[in-house]
């Protein structure tokens, strides 16, 4: 399938991000995770939990 020529391509945006309120995020995981809102907010509530690796961890990793 050709397209026509008279149609240009759209100019290339890189992606963005949105924060979103608590309440959309639990929408959003529960949406995709076939949950409840409450089992959302209880995963969610489990990723804030979680100690997050930053530079410092992998350097100390390297060193070891």
């Amino acid at each position: 399938m050709m397209e026509p020529q008279d149609r240009k391509k759209k100019p290339y945006s890189a992606p963005s991000l949105t924060k979103l309120t608590p309440e959309q995020a639990r929408k959003l995981v529960a949406d995709r995770r076939n949950c409840s809102e409450e089992e959302a907010a209880d995963f969610l509530k489990s990723l804030r939990q979680q100690p997050l690796h930053d530079a410092t961890d992998q350097q100390r990793q390297r060193s070891a």
